[in-house]
């Protein structure tokens, strides 16, 4: 299980030992006690099963078709413990990777949102009619598969999309099409010093792929919190 970084234990940067407390505001708490006392108040509801609503394209292709696990890696605290919650939680954004028996690879990003969701309560409690009814979310996920490890530009995409849905009157076509935009109409880039670059809401998305005979392989994931956090003798081991 992850945690956070520990100063009395984790060997800091002495530039970043300043601006630790600031960051650890938006770590993971090691308290779950509301989120505990949530779980507590949900048992009585109805348990989610995840199921793929929509996808593009519509079919498998021949060489990659979809991988029937997908729903566990846009659910990756599991798929048998998703219940509708009471509190709501922002979105959140998670990269994962799929590896099939041929070795290929295949990149995937998930933003994952907590819509409205109404619930079925096991306990029918006939009393509370005059009460008011109790809002519940449940989670959604929009996740972008993709053979190049473009993780930190797909990121960008779809944070600057949930923007543009729910920020601004901008969005006129369904979200569907700016999928199959990104999919079908945005091309990759060629190996070495071209770029692809698109704009939503003023922000740049920059793809760009390295020289073909680079040594290491190359992910576009960002390392700056990392370096920020640990000093070189804990990252290289």
């Amino acid at each position: 299980r992850s945690r956070p970084p520990n100063p009395k234990r984790d060997k800091m940067n002495r530039s970043t030992a300043a601006r630790f407390e600031v960051r650890k505001a938006h770590l993971p708490s090691t308290e779950n006690t509301d989120e505990d006392d949530d779980e507590e108040d949900n048992k009585h509801l109805t348990a989610l099963e995840p199921k793929i609503t929509s996808r593009y394209p519509s079919k498998d292709h021949k060489d990659q078709p979809l991988n029937l696990r997908l729903p566990q890696f846009c659910h990756p605290q599991g798929t048998d413990i998703i219940y509708p919650t009471s509190q709501y939680k922002m979105p959140r954004i998670h990269h994962f990777v799929l590896t099939d028996n041929m070795g290929c690879k295949q990149y995937g990003t998930c933003l994952t949102v907590y819509e409205e969701f109404e619930s079925e309560d096991k306990n029918n409690n006939n009393n509370a009619t005059n009460e008011k009814k109790k809002t519940y979310y449940a989670p959604r996920v929009l996740c972008l598969l993709s053979t190049y490890p473009y993780l930190t530009a797909f990121r960008t995409y779809l944070t600057q999309l949930y923007r543009l849905a729910t920020m601004t009157d901008c969005m006129t076509a369904p979200i569907e099409r700016y999928v199959q935009n990104i999919c079908c109409e945005v091309p990759a880039p060629p190996p070495g010093a071209f770029e692809v670059q698109l704009e939503i809401l003023n922000t740049p998305i920059r793809f760009w792929a390295p020289p073909a005979n680079q040594p290491i392989a190359y992910v576009s994931l960002p390392f700056q919190v990392l370096f920020e956090c640990l000093d070189i003798s804990n990252v290289l081991f």
